[in-house]
C-alpha cells in the first residue's frame, strides 16, 4: 500500500524518540486531541492489494475445519475430556460448528448427510430380514436329521444270520382232507406226496428273512408269488430252543386258501393257518446233496438255499364258514355251489404237510 499523502503547510513534526516509525510515535489519543494535526488522507486501490497467501495443509485439524480452538489446560491438572464432538454453539446446542461448517455446507448440508444415512440404514435393514428370511427357508427345507450332531461316517454292518433271501425246498409229505365233505375240495401243491413221487412231490418256497431291530436281534419273515397262493408279508419270527439240537425260528399266521376242485369251481378255505420251523442245526436230507452244489456263503444267486432242515404246515379245522365254493362267471364269481358240501365239525383237519428231512 502506497504512502499516505499529508498537506505540509498543517503538519507540526513533534520532537519524538528516533526509535519510533517514521522517525516518531504517535499515540491515537495525542493524534486526536492535538489541534495542529490532521488526519492522514488515504488512497486505496484495489487492484494494487497483495494476493491473499494459500493456507498451509499441515494446520491443525481444529484450524483446518474451523472448529474452534481446543481448551487449554494447565500443568498442575490433567486436562479435560475433550472431544470435537462435543462443541457446544452459543444457545447450547451441540455440533453447532459442525453443522455450519462451510465444507458441510458447500456439498448439500445436514439433509444430504440425513439422506445418506437413512439409505444406508434402509440396506443394513434390507440385508437383516432377508438374511432371517433366507435361514428360516433353508431350516424349513433342511432334514431334521441334518440338524443332529455329524458323526464319523460308518458302514453299517450287515444283518446277520438267518437275514437273507433264501429258496427253502420241500417235499410234500402228508395231505389231510377231513374238513371237507368232498376230498377234491382240499388240495395241495404239488399234487403228489413223497411216498406216490419223491421227484414229483418236489416244492420250493422263496422266502425273505430281515432284520427289525438295530440291535439284529429281531427278525421278520415275507412270501414272494408263488403257484399255490401263499401270500404273508412281515409276519415275526420267534426262537425257540436256544443252544439246543433244536434251535430254530418259528413263524405263524393266517391266509384265505384257494384251491381249484373241477373246471370253473374255485373254493376258498378261510383263515387258514400257516405254521413253519427254520432249524438252524439239523441238517437235511431232502433233496440229495451233490458234490456241485454251492453253500449258502458260496451262492451267488439272489435266492440261497436254507442250509439246515424245515418243517412247513398249512392247517384248517372245520365249521359253518370255513368252506366256500363258487362257479366262475366272466372271470368273476358266479353264484354259490353247495351241492355235496357239507359243513364238518371243527375237530376234522385239513392240512398240507412240508420238510426237507427224514
Amino acid at each position: 500500500m502506497p504512502p499516505a499523502k499529508v498537506a505540509s503547510q498543517d503538519f507540526v513534526k513533534p520532537n519524538l524518540p528516533r526509535h519510533s516509525n517514521n522517525g516518531f510515535k504517535r499515540s491515537r489519543a495525542s493524534s486526536v486531541h492535538s489541534p495542529n494535526v490532521r488526519l492522514s488522507i488515504i488512497d486505496e486501490d484495489a487492484a494494487s492489494a497483495p494476493p491473499m497467501p494459500a493456507k498451509a495443509h499441515h494446520r491443525p485439524f481444529h484450524r483446518r475445519w474451523n472448529l474452534g480452538d481446543p481448551p487449554r489446560s494447565s500443568f498442575e491438572s490433567p486436562p479435560p475430556k475433550y472431544s470435537v464432538w462435543d462443541t457446544m454453539g452459543p444457545k447450547g446446542e451441540k455440533l453447532a460448528d459442525v453443522r455450519n461448517n462451510k465444507h458441510i455446507a458447500r456439498r448439500g448440508g445436514w439433509r444430504r448427510i440425513f439422506l445418506i444415512l437413512l439409505i444406508l440404514l434402509t440396506i443394513i435393514v434390507g440385508l437383516t430380514v432377508g438374511l432371517a428370511i433366507g435361514l428360516r427357508n433353508k431350516e424349513n427345507t433342511t432334514p431334521i436329521s441334518s440338524h443332529q450332531p455329524s458323526s464319523p461316517s460308518t458302514t453299517p454292518s450287515p444283518a446277520p444270520f438267518p437275514a437273507g433271501s433264501y429258496t427253502l425246498t420241500t417235499y410234500l409229505s402228508t395231505v389231510q382232507t377231513n374238513c371237507a365233505s368232498r376230498p377234491q375240495d382240499w388240495s395241495c401243491y404239488p399234487y403228489h406226496t413223497y411216498s406216490q413221487s419223491p421227484t414229483e412231490a418236489l416244492a420250493n418256497f422263496t422266502w425273505i428273512i430281515t432284520s427289525s431291530s438295530p440291535s439284529h436281534n429281531e427278525f421278520t419273515i415275507s412270501s414272494t408269488s408263488n403257484p399255490w397262493s401263499v401270500n404273508f408279508a412281515s409276519t415275526p419270527l420267534t426262537k425257540l430252543d436256544a443252544g439246543t439240537g433244536d434251535e430254530r425260528w418259528r413263524f405263524e399266521t393266517t391266509f384265505d386258501k384257494t384251491t381249484f376242485p373241477s373246471i370253473g369251481v374255485n373254493c376258498y378255505f378261510n383263515e387258514t393257518t400257516l405254521e413253519g420251523n427254520l432249524y438252524t442245526k439239523k441238517a437235511r436230507d431232502y433233496p440229495s446233496p451233490t458234490p456241485s452244489e454251492p453253500s449258502v456263503a458260496e451262492s451267488r444267486d439272489e435266492f440261497q438255499p436254507w442250509p439246515y432242515a424245515i418243517d412247513i404246515r398249512q392247517i384248517v379245522g372245520g365249521g359253518q364258514n370255513t368252506l366256500q365254493c363258487f362257479r366262475m362267471q366272466s372271470g368273476g364269481v358266479g353264484d354259490r355251489v353247495t351241492d355235496g358240501v357239507v359243513p364238518k365239525g371243527e375237530n376234522e383237519i385239513c392240512s398240507c404237510e412240508y420238510r426237507n428231512f427224514g
